[in-house]
């Protein structure tokens, strides 16, 4: 959001080459890297609150300063924690990847879905490798190491590639649908909460706050918007689009049809108007939200309009709960329902897909991030991922790296905050 991001771009896709070719070429230091950094790292804790604690005599102080020694004595005597600590902790992503993929086969299978297959090889893949990494000791973790090598050289090559882009305003660009490398889910998973964090410390500060400016004339047609919460899961995000000033959002909108603590339900989407949606959400919700503006073409707009019909013909109006019991001189029996809320005030439509991809909705499957990326796609945007899992993180990074690109379609940005309350 700032004039340096191209800059940030350049330096981060520098640091993770380097990292990449350390891991690649000598894996086996890798671990002595980690231990002995650790180990520096908690002696100098140590000497910071052994500092703390002779100025405010604080006993929390002294107890952590004896946590951080012991620890840092502790990982003397036992060299082989930073590998077991990897070991363990990517054998369980491998694991939590392999049921995400496990219940979105069974989903498939449920409602006559295709790529079956491919979910079934990443159920194989993951599968193998978590039991390797976490039961067989003699797996050469190395190997796995040489594997994030390859991965950190990839993402550093592609930040490098989108600084080019975004310095070199005569460079030819637009998008095409591909694989993109992006961070981890797990990451991206918090880039929502973590980016509204740092733009409220930097407003915080006093210090002005600008964003770069693209002459693009009136808003643009299609919008995407991510939001974030101030609590729980909200802090992970939620995505949205918008087209010809109708807000498109879909989600797990029954609570009747809640499964797997709320992560699994009912496919829902609901329309409603642009000019009340934002407000309602920063008002009545307590929902930040970046708005990036899309420039599209002609027969962009067509394409746009099919994918539409198509939800519209394969959905049927689903009524919530202040609708189906006329409770609208009741609202606060009905407060507490979210779908009855928004309906309530902003007269938001819900309809509930009839078969297909999003029959039903699955956190880590089909998803917001992957209901928006079936409009965005039609234009070419590459946020696939080999995983096949997007998050409305893994978007407002990739957004928020298209806007600052000189020639990119992403030509606009306001950002919508409860403290903020808009930033153009």
């Amino acid at each position: 959001m700032f004039n340096k991001d191209v800059a940030s771009n350049f330096i981060v896709g520098l640091c993770f080459i380097a990292a990449g070719l350390v891991m690649f070429f000598i894996p086996n230091r890798v671990f002595s890297l980690i231990l002995n950094t650790s180990i520096i790292l908690l002696l100098i804790n140590g000497v910071y609150l052994l500092i703390r604690f002779l100025k405010h005599k604080k006993k929390s102080n002294l107890l952590f300063l004896i946590l951080s020694i012991l620890f840092a004595l502790f990982l003397v005597d036992h060299e082989t924690i930073p590998q077991w600590i990897i070991r363990v902790a990517f054998g369980l992503y491998c694991y939590i990847s392999t049921l995400a993929s496990l219940i979105q086969l069974v989903i498939n299978y449920i409602n006559d879905i295709p790529d079956k297959f491919y979910h079934f090889l990443m159920i194989v893949a993951y599968g193998i490798l978590g039991f390797n990494l976490l039961f067989v000791d003699e797996f050469e973790t190395d190997l796995l190491l040489r594997l994030f090598g390859i991965y950190f050289i990839l993402l550093g090559s592609r930040y490098f590639n989108d600084a080019n882009v975004g310095v070199n305003p005569l460079l030819k660009y637009e998008w095409k649908r591909k694989i993109r490398i992006t961070l981890p889910t797990i990451v991206c998973a918090f880039i929502p909460d973590w980016t509204l964090t740092s733009i409220n410390r930097y407003l915080s500060s006093g210090k002005p706050f600008a964003l770069e400016k693209k002459d693009y004339g009136d808003d643009q047609i299609l919008k995407v918007m991510v939001h974030v919460g101030p609590n729980g899961i909200q802090k992970v995000g939620h995505i949205t689009f918008s087209y010809k000033g109708i807000v498109y959002s879909y989600g797990n909108y029954d609570e009747e049809s809640f499964r797997l603590n709320q992560t699994i339900g009912d496919g829902v989407f609901f329309t409603v108007p642009f000019e009340y949606y934002i407000p309602n959400m920063m008002s009545a919700e307590n929902n930040s939200i970046f708005e990036y503006g899309i420039q599209i073409k002609k027969e962009q707009e067509a394409l746009i309009e099919q994918e539409l019909e198509a939800f519209k013909n394969n959905s049927y109006r689903w009524y919530c709960k202040i609708e189906r019991e006329y409770g609208y001189d009741r609202f606060n029996e009905y407060k507490e329902n979210y779908p009855s809320r928004l309906h309530y005030k902003t007269g938001a439509k819900f309809y509930k897909f009839k078969s297909g991809r999003f029959k039903t909705y699955w956190a880590l499957g089909d998803n917001c991030a992957l209901f928006t990326d079936r409009i965005l796609g039609k234009l070419g945007c590459d946020v696939l991922s080999m995983r096949g899992i997007i998050s409305p993180g893994t978007y407002l990074e990739y957004l928020q790296g298209e806007y600052i690109k000189k020639n990119s379609p992403v030509v606009s940005l306001k950002i919508h905050s409860i403290e903020a309350k808009s930033i153009h």
